[in-house]
């Protein structure tokens, strides 16, 4: 298993849906800012992100994974 992976029990118990809607906040407010179509291009592969994919992009984003926890 890797070390994001969605079945380890460090990350069972993290809030998916809304770490799925920070990143697709924070990928809004990176189109609006600078990078016009790569961020709405990232905010679209948010909203269909599986879980593991989103733990990729969190961490690619700096975001601390501890808030999302349950």
């Amino acid at each position: 298993m890797g070390l994001f992976s969605h079945n380890s029990n460090s990350n069972g118990d993290i809030d998916f849906k809304r770490l799925r809607n920070d990143l697709m906040d924070e990928y809004g407010v990176q189109m609006s800012a600078y990078s016009g179509g790569l961020g709405f291009l990232d905010m679209c592969d948010a909203q269909n992100a599986s879980e593991q994919q989103l733990l990729e992009m969190a961490k690619r984003e700096g975001f601390n994974l501890s808030k999302y926890r349950r």
